[in-house]
């Protein structure tokens, strides 16, 4: 049962396990069988950007039997899919997409400022695997060091910004829809265009 359902049960001081709704699964894995992948067929059977992640560790550049080739498989599966959503489903690296996604500076902190410890460091885990994809970058001064800020721990955290490969794999997701858009940036715009117009 999940949320939704058990709102519309006329026990809900019942116990029941609630069970995150996944309306949608990640569209690298929507349509995969793992088991099934080998070093041989995995570029007939991955979405390009997936098989063309694996290339470096399939032979004979790189060592991946397999096995291998399946664990990691599922590594990278678990990054796109486990959730902590109870309503969209959202999987975590979704939601990191989704917050980053009006490709302004910020730290995990601000865009998730109600998550405990344990999330936090949990996502940041997967910040870091969008990092590696190329859909996430740190912010960097022109002296090429890493800009940080004060967390809400009091500890200095680095800030994160979206990369155009962040709104492309949205698109693919069916997830536009949900993109930030920099409000900032638009009020900005408007009013320099009425103080010209004046």
């Amino acid at each position: 049962m999940d949320f939704i359902d058990w709102m519309l049960t006329e026990g809900k001081d019942n116990p029941i396990k609630l069970e995150p709704v996944t309306k949608y699964k990640s569209y690298r894995f929507r349509d995969l069988d793992i088991s099934k992948v080998t070093t041989k067929n995995y570029k007939k059977l991955l979405v390009d950007s997936l098989a063309e992640q694996l290339e470096m560790f399939i032979p004979p550049s790189g060592s991946f039997d397999n096995a291998s080739l399946r664990r990691y498989l599922t590594m990278v599966e678990k990054h796109e899919t486990s959730t902590n959503d109870m309503v969209l489903g959202l999987s975590l690296a979704d939601q990191i997409r989704i917050a980053f996604s009006d490709m302004q500076p910020a730290t995990i902190c601000d865009r998730f400022p109600d998550i405990d410890l344990n999330s936090k460091r949990r996502y940041r885990c997967v910040a870091e695997y969008l990092l590696r994809q190329e859909e996430l970058i740190k912010v960097r001064d022109r002296e090429g060091k890493l800009v940080k800020k004060i967390g809400n721990a009091g500890k200095p955290v680095v800030l994160y910004r979206g990369l155009p490969k962040l709104h492309q794999t949205l698109k693919n997701s069916d997830l536009l829809k949900y993109v930030r858009h920099d409000r900032s940036k638009t009020t900005t715009d408007k009013e320099t265009t009425e103080s010209k117009s004046k």
